[in-house]
């Protein structure tokens, strides 16, 4: 069949042309249909994934595939679930146009639908599933030596083709008329179907010839499945190319021009890096931000724009748990550009210092500073500008830093991290939400680069925490987490919390949006003193006595691991802080007591001291005595219990 007719069946009945079963004609392709046609794709794609990782290659995830013969998107939207980038290739013009209505529906956008592979590079994965089958067989040996130049080395390709049809001679004769011109109208009109209806052909292979183009492209057969289908017998290859051996005689090696070249505008990274001086780098930093016009989609972040906020939250959320900040922690963020993320940190309380290679970024958080003023008492944040190599700042002088999609703008990690090490404090933590190992193959990327002269530097985890172990960090620590929306229906919702096939389909979504990020934090040698900024250390024993009219004596204890700070800091000083109530029950005042002490305690220290309560009207009152950690906490939420004294006040009495 040719492709304009292919394209015209193809259009009126796209699904029954991807699964030749009664069920998905348009007749009677109905929602429970649609329902059956998309889960056998997402049923396949796992079974796949499940074969090539317990038979080809175990650790298999796939960050780009090649779906050849996509139809109208059956395996592309459980592909575009698990991996980074998919495209799919069909000859049909119609059957794309269904494909990207899918796609869209299935809120798919890693996806690209194209009709040749002319131009488009190697994958992970090649999956040629119901294709080869429908081609004569010198037209799809042709097509199969095409798609393994697509496998990059180290890649998977898998390839159905049926190798025998169980049938009689007799009907083997009647199909091979039906290529006839005109004789497949007239079959069509006997058999009551409309004359026009294609004849879809199911062509053998023979076996030896689909395993020596394998062979001479360099795969090894890890795995074969034997399928049945009607009168069809067919093979399912999954294959994984072997690495070229450069200079052996063990593969020949690819011809010229075969397997498709980066396109000549191509930035490698490390070559950008090796010719371009820091200097250099950091006055193209400073001159993209110089030469803005409009500061406001700068000044709006993390909410400049709707697609990019679930994004930028989500990953802040991540970075802020792992960070376990306190307040009064000095926080330093490394390429804080304009200054969105040290606000936030400013107003949960920290010490921020804001650190770029560009003065006009900084000028730039600073108006976002006087435009939206953190709210309350906080620490004025600090602005210092890098000169790419050497942080002006002492040793061991910061708590925490950050670096949000900073770090891999770095044209020399190591040599970052070896300043990290020395000014944070032991046990200090920096935190990094960052793309993936091949961030700066991707198209944006690419852009980037080309555009601006900005570093797209890559993420190695694995060769950067050997460079940071060597540097001082104990410990590193990946975040697993998702960013990609999982709309699940309620039966499927118990499914996941079952951990049934919803649960493996959400696992496998998680597992392909990870495969492009890295959220990760590094811990410094040491022990981090912990203080009264930090609730969870924080215990406390108090006892009291009234000694005479509104006189009290009280013993304090430090129970708890962290150090109290002096009641004069802002944030974690410890102060005696007391509530009223009347007799009854019934809360009067809840600051009624606010009282300094003497001075700070060590664990397990205790202090004495004599205080006046506030002036009382006469009657009878219950006054409740608990350690207050300046802005973190009563000491009573954390467990401890407070002193409770019963005031019988008579002032005449007394007299």
């Amino acid at each position: 069949m040719n492709a304009g007719a292919w394209d015209a069946f193809a259009a009126r009945e796209p699904y029954f042309a991807v699964l030749t079963h009664a069920r998905y004609l348009r007749e009677n392709f109905d929602p429970a249909a649609e329902a059956e046609f998309f889960d056998s794709g997402d049923a396949y794609v796992s079974e796949l994934y499940g074969i090539i990782r317990a038979h080809v290659a175990p650790q298999f995830a796939p960050e780009t595939v090649l779906e050849y013969g996509c139809g109208v998107g059956r395996l592309l939207i459980p592909f575009a679930r698990r991996a980074a980038r998919v495209t799919g290739v069909d000859i049909s013009p119609s059957m794309l146009k269904t494909a990207r209505t899918h796609l869209a529906h299935a809120a798919v956008t890693n996806v690209e639908l194209t009709g040749v592979t002319s131009g488009i590079s190697t994958f992970d994965l090649v999956n040629c599933f119901l294709v080869l089958q429908r081609l004569r067989p010198s037209e799809g040996l042709a097509l199969l030596r095409r798609l393994t130049r697509h496998v990059r080395e180290g890649g998977v390709g898998v390839f159905h083709f049926p190798y025998r049809a169980n049938v009689s001679p007799l009907v083997a004769l009647s199909r091979a008329a039906r290529r006839i011109p005109g004789v497949n109208a007239m079959a069509n009109v006997l058999r009551h179907k409309p004359a026009a209806f294609p004849l879809i052909e199911s062509n053998p292979y023979n076996v030896n010839e689909v395993f020596a183009i394998l062979q001479d492209a360099g795969f090894d057969t890890r795995h074969v499945a034997f399928t049945r289908h009607g009168d069809l017998d067919s093979v399912i290859v999954y294959a994984l190319r072997r690495a070229q051996l450069r200079g052996g005689q063990a593969i020949p090696p690819v011809p010229k021009g075969e397997v498709p070249s980066p396109p000549s505008n191509f930035i490698d990274v490390k070559k950008l890096i090796a010719e371009t001086p820091i200097e250099q780098l950091n006055r193209t930093a400073e001159e993209y931000f110089a030469s803005l016009r409009d500061w406001d989609d700068h000044l709006a972040k993390p909410f400049s724009r709707a697609e990019d906020a679930p994004q930028l939250l989500i990953n802040l959320a991540v970075i802020l748990q792992g960070l376990n900040l306190t307040p009064g922690m000095t926080v330093l963020e490394y390429g804080a550009g304009t200054g969105w993320l040290s606000r936030y940190l400013t107003q949960l309380g920290c010490r921020a210092i804001l650190l770029d290679v560009s003065p006009t970024a900084l000028n730039i958080a600073r108006e976002l500073y006087a435009r939206q003023k953190p709210i309350g008492d906080r620490f004025e944040p600090r602005f210092l500008v890098f000169n790419g190599r050497n942080i002006e700042l002492p040793d061991a002088s910061v708590d925490r830093i950050v670096c949000f999609d900073a770090f891999h703008h770095a044209p020399n990690p190591e040599e970052v991290l070896r300043e990290f090490s020395r000014v944070l404090k032991p046990g200090g933590i920096a935190a990094f939400a960052e793309p993936g190992p091949r961030h700066s193959t991707t198209t944006q990327s690419q852009y980037e680069m080309r555009t601006y002269g900005v570093v797209e530097n890559d993420i190695d985890i694995h060769a950067l925490w050997a460079a940071a172990e060597r540097l001082g960090f104990a410990e590193l620590k990946l975040a697993a987490h998702n960013v990609t929306p999982f709309h699940v229906s309620l039966a499927e919702y118990d499914e996941l919390l079952a951990a049934g096939d919803t649960y493996a389909r959400w696992a496998e979504t998680t597992r392909a949006y990870l495969n492009n990020v890295r959220d990760f934090f590094l811990i410094k040698v040491g022990t981090e003193e912990l203080d009264s900024r930090h609730s969870s250390g924080l215990r406390a024993t108090v006892t009291a006595s009234i000694a005479h009219d509104l006189h009290v004596q009280v013993t304090v204890r430090n129970t708890g691991s962290a150090k109290w700070l002096p009641s004069d800091e802002l944030y974690g000083g410890v102060v005696l802080g007391g509530h009223l109530y009347a007799e009854t029950g019934r809360l009067i005042e809840f600051h009624y007591v606010w009282q300094p002490l003497p001075r700070a305690l060590a664990p397990q220290e205790e202090l004495t001291f004599e205080l006046d309560l506030p002036p009382l009207e006469p009657g009878r009152y219950v006054v409740e005595l608990d350690c207050v950690a300046n802005r973190v906490t009563w000491f009573a939420q954390t467990g401890s219990e407070p002193a409770r004294l019963e005031v019988d006040y008579s002032p005449l009495a007394a007299r």
